[in-house]
């Protein structure tokens, strides 16, 4: 029996309609904000289900974990931004669509409980998509990601470590194996990874005494023949060109099949010796909905909408964000970009109310705005509704638009301080202490590898 009375807590009026939202991430949140907006607090209540009590702003998450802001300052409150809306930390364990209940499990409890819904909306998001073993082995065990803050911090952790070891050794082949790192992925976040690393770790040699940026190389490996596929040729060639004069390596019409702690295996069979690999090779849709009886997906394990967001063969059970393929009017599901789950909400939120008060779905669709990719080095690419520029007025665009869209004017101001001091002071090149001990095995090199110590 549960200690907690769940009922009481978020249901003080029974005959509401319970609305109850799985995933507290971009979409869910502005989902919650515009449904409580909308919608007396006699009418329905608004229940948010989220591990987490914050959701974490994307677009600021490379630049929190490389030291150009401060990492809470891109993590926003659940509770704060949508104040109307209840939110319970929980982990999702099941789904009874018949029953109309998703059962959960407080996190720091070990008991599971039944919320019932009247309307439910899946918004769980995406998480790094790793490939299969036979295409590529060892990501899971050795390589680092960039999707959570977490993964932003350990990142920065790691560098400082490679630079703190490459400073204590007096093997030239082993320091610039340990300041070798490599980016697998030439999509917006490997190059935004790229861009921003390479600044942090180049700035902090520095600070060494026996290590010079000479030592350091950076290498994207992008599988289609150019990097960002997404932008105009003219800009991808920009980004390509300011890359490359920074001494960023990109290999594209190449993979990585192979992931060890000391080193990459190409697609041709070439060994790269390296200390730290960076895997931004796209994305997949959470792969809890798999665990989710129920639910209707698709080929490739997202949730199969219609067009006005409900999910297919469901009844009252609507997917937004990057796990729902949701068709536009050329029957190609939508992409799955922040942006586009932000704009989402209202389309949602109107489909819900419509249905609750017996009137009519729209459908959805949401056309990408732009694309902005920040490079480094107050450098940026921009591709805005036919408007296209690159270098320092491209990455003013990013900043200012992106503080314009941060939540809260609190965080706005503590966003655009972080960012002057940075333009005038030097950046606290320290450990943040989360680099798990699993991460730390630097010190093996490329000779003990090729002599039997194979750990993939």
């Amino acid at each position: 029996m549960s200690p907690y009375n769940f009922t009481a807590t978020i249901s003080a009026m029974a005959d509401r309609t319970r609305i109850v939202i799985l995933g507290g991430g971009f979409g869910g949140a502005y989902l919650a904000k515009e449904l409580t907006k909308r919608l007396g607090s006699t009418e329905a209540e608004v229940v948010i289900i989220d591990r987490n009590n914050y959701f974490v702003f994307y677009p600021l998450l490379v630049e929190a974990g490389c030291g150009s802001i401060e990492p809470r300052h891109c993590t926003v409150p659940i509770r704060e931004f949508a104040p109307k809306a209840e939110l319970l930390m929980a982990e999702i364990t099941g789904l009874d669509v018949p029953g109309k209940r998703v059962r959960i499990q407080h996190c720091g409890a070990d008991d599971t409980h039944w919320v019932s819904y009247d309307h439910l909306i899946v918004a769980l998001g995406s998480v790094t998509r790793i490939l299969p073993d036979h295409i590529c082995s060892g990501v899971k065990e050795h390589a680092f990601f960039m999707k959570t803050m977490s993964d932003a911090i350990v990142l920065r952790d790691r560098a400082i470590e490679a630079l703190e070891l490459a400073n204590a050794t007096d093997d030239p082949a082993q320091k610039k194996r340990l300041l070798h790192f490599v980016i697998v992925g030439g999509n917006v976040t490997g190059i935004e990874v790229v861009g921003e690393l390479e600044t942090f770790v180049r700035e902090a040699c520095s600070l060494y005494h026996h290590v010079s940026e000479s030592d350091c190389s950076f290498t994207v490996y992008e599988l289609a023949p150019e990097i960002l596929g997404i932008v105009p040729e003219h800009l991808r060639n920009w980004a390509a060109h300011a890359l490359e004069k920074r001494g960023i390596s990109l290999k594209t019409g190449i993979s990585v099949k192979e992931v060890h702690r000391d080193r990459v295996v190409q697609s041709n069979d070439e060994v790269v010796p390296c200390s730290t690999v960076i895997w931004t090779a796209g994305i997949a849709p959470n792969p809890l909905l798999t665990e989710m009886d129920g639910l209707t997906l698709n080929k490739f394990g997202g949730l199969d909408c219609n067009s006005d967001y409900s999910v297919v063969d469901c009844d009252n059970v609507w997917g937004m964000g990057d796990n729902a393929a949701v068709p536009g009017p050329n029957g190609k599901p939508m992409p799955p970009l922040a942006q586009i789950a932000i704009r989402q909400a209202p389309q949602v939120a109107h489909n819900i109310i419509a249905t609750m008060r017996g009137g009519a779905t729209k459908p959805g669709h949401v056309n990408v705005q732009g694309i902005l990719v920040p490079l480094g080095r107050h450098k940026g690419i921009a591709s805005i509704k036919g408007l296209k520029i690159h270098g320092v007025i491209a990455w003013m665009m990013w900043r200012g638009i992106y503080l314009m869209k941060t939540p809260r004017f609190g965080r706005k101001v503590r966003v655009a301080l972080d960012w002057i001091i940075d333009l005038f002071c030097r950046r606290d090149f320290v450990q943040l202490g989360l680099l798990p001990k699993s991460h730390r095995e630097l010190s093996h090199t490329h000779v003990e590898a090729e002599h039997g110590n194979d750990d993939h």
